[in-house]
């Protein structure tokens, strides 16, 4: 069992892309530019040890440079570790916003997970290991939690999956987790990407977490979230659900996909 507490900010499905015509606002390009510089505004202020980014941080391969150094500078900013896996819009294939531009070009202290096999990271001095999957493509053969591991109880245990969760695997569909596969995975806490809205799970022994979109056009009323989690050995595990400043009520802001 860890002997000490761990916080961590989730957050997914950024979608960055000063492309497209969403508007500037508040000095920003867009809403999702100011979204996203909101919530490393709350990871340096929190005491944060790790900054979750669950897939979709770009929302296709045809970004720009100037993208790509929007979120270097803002990372730039955080002293903690930041994890991140792909999602299904910048997905880790042969045409990859990650080929294109070097994820470990964010930084020291940025760790991407681009393994299709999974990867595990582990930060001794935090008691934290993390596990993830990269998607080579969003497909029915796309298993987010294939291949997790086993791990000890000497540290948290916490899984970054982007996908659907479902109750039952369903021909046709893409990226389904299972509610066994969340049970039986073994983490303290799964961070969840790809669905747009706050939503909770606890299956057995394991919470998992939509944070949403920290973006609230692109899911109405219900966007405009992130996750914060915080593990104790004392007195487990809460999350918080935090609001960020409004982003959505803007004239130009426009997004039709939810995920």
């Amino acid at each position: 069992m860890p002997t000490r507490p761990l916080r961590f900010i989730h957050t997914s499905d950024v979608h960055l892309d000063s492309t497209a015509s969403r508007g500037e606002i508040e000095g920003f390009r867009n809403p999702a530019e100011y979204a996203f510089a909101q919530v490393v505004d709350a990871v340096t202020s929190s005491e944060c040890d790790l900054f979750l980014i669950v897939g979709d941080l770009f929302d296709s391969a045809r970004i720009k440079e100037h993208d790509f150094e929007f979120v270097k500078n803002q990372v730039g900013k955080i002293a903690c570790p930041v994890v991140l896996i792909p999602g299904n819009h910048d997905v880790h294939d042969d045409t990859s916003i990650w080929r294109k531009f070097d994820p470990l070009d964010l930084g020291p202290h940025v760790y991407p997970i681009m393994a299709h096999e999974g990867d595990l990271l582990d930060f001794p001095e935090l008691q934290a290991t993390l596990w993830g999957r990269a998607m080579d493509e969003h497909s029915p053969s796309y298993e987010p939690l294939y291949g997790v591991p086993e791990q000890s109880h000497d540290s948290w245990f916490v899984g970054l999956a982007h996908g659907q969760v479902v109750n039952k695997r369903v021909n046709g569909s893409s990226s389904q987790i299972t509610h066994g596969e969340i049970e039986n995975s073994g983490f303290d806490y799964l961070a969840l990407g790809h669905i747009h809205v706050w939503d909770i799970f606890e299956f057995g022994d394991v919470t998992a977490c939509y944070s949403g979109s920290p973006v609230a056009a692109f899911a109405s009323s219900q966007g405009g979230y992130y996750a914060q989690v915080d593990l104790d050995p004392r007195l487990g595990i809460n999350i918080s659900k935090k609001k960020l400043k409004s982003n959505v009520d803007h004239p130009k802001v426009t997004h039709g996909v939810f995920f």
